[in-house]
C-alpha cells in the first residue's frame, strides 16, 4: 500500500482535508464494486431553493453503526477533529451522469462545526472526464479544486461552500460520491 498523504487547507476559516491513499485497496475496490449495485432515486438537490434533481441512495441508519467501511471513515473524522463529539446525521451515495446538475451550496448552516466526509467511489476516473469538487470561500471565490481520484477521501467542516461538477461528454462513467454527514457538538472528548 502508498504512504497515506494528508493535505490541510483552511477555507474562510473552515479546516479541509484531502486524504489520499488511507483506504485499503481491497476496500477500494469493494466499495467501487458495490456502489454501482445501489438502488438510486432521483431526489436529492444541492438545495431547496434550486431546479434538477440526482440520483442518490441511501444507507440505512442500521448499517451505519455495523459497516466496516463506514466505520473507518467515522473514525479518520474523529482522528481530524480529535477535540469534538460527533453524531451520525445522514450516510448517502450520487450517482451523477453528463448533464446533471449540481448547485454551489453548504451541508450545515455557515455557523454550524458539523464535519463531512466525501469519498469518491470510482476505481478509475480521467482528469478530462470532469467531475471535480470545487470548494469555496464566503466570498464564492474557488479555492481548493479536488479530482475524483479512485478511494479519495475529502474531509471538511460542512459549512465550506462547494460544488460537486458532472463527468463531461467525453465521459461514459457514472461519477460516485460517498457523503457520510456527522453533527459535532463542538465538546471535547473524554
Amino acid at each position: 500500500m502508498t504512504e497515506p498523504r494528508i493535505r490541510k487547507a483552511v477555507i474562510s476559516g473552515r479546516e479541509i482535508f484531502i486524504c489520499d491513499d488511507m483506504i485499503d485497496p481491497m476496500m477500494v475496490k469493494q466499495i467501487g464494486d458495490g456502489v454501482r449495485a445501489l438502488p438510486y432515486v432521483r431526489k436529492e438537490k444541492s438545495r431547496p431553493d434550486v431546479p434538477g434533481l440526482a440520483a442518490v441512495s441511501d444507507i440505512p441508519p442500521e448499517k451505519v453503526t455495523v459497516d466496516p467501511f463506514l466505520r473507518n471513515l467515522r473514525h479518520l473524522v474523529e482522528k481530524a477533529f480529535p477535540h469534538e463529539r460527533f453524531s451520525d446525521q445522514r450516510v448517502y451515495v450520487n450517482c451523477s451522469v453528463h448533464g446533471d446538475s449540481y448547485f454551489v451550496h453548504r451541508d450545515c448552516p455557515a455557523h454550524e462545526r458539523h464535519v463531512t466526509a466525501l469519498y469518491y467511489a470510482n476505481l478509475e476516473w480521467k482528469p478530462d472526464w470532469g467531475g471535480e469538487t470545487i470548494y469555496y470561500n464566503d466570498e464564492e471565490e474557488a479555492e481548493i479544486v479536488v479530482m475524483p481520484r479512485p478511494g479519495r477521501l475529502v474531509i471538511a467542516r460542512g459549512a465550506v461552500l462547494h460544488r460537486g461538477t458532472v463527468p463531461t461528454r467525453t465521459c461514459y462513467e457514472e461519477r460516485y460520491t460517498l457523503a457520510y454527514k456527522l453533527n459535532s457538538s463542538g465538546a471535547p472528548q473524554p
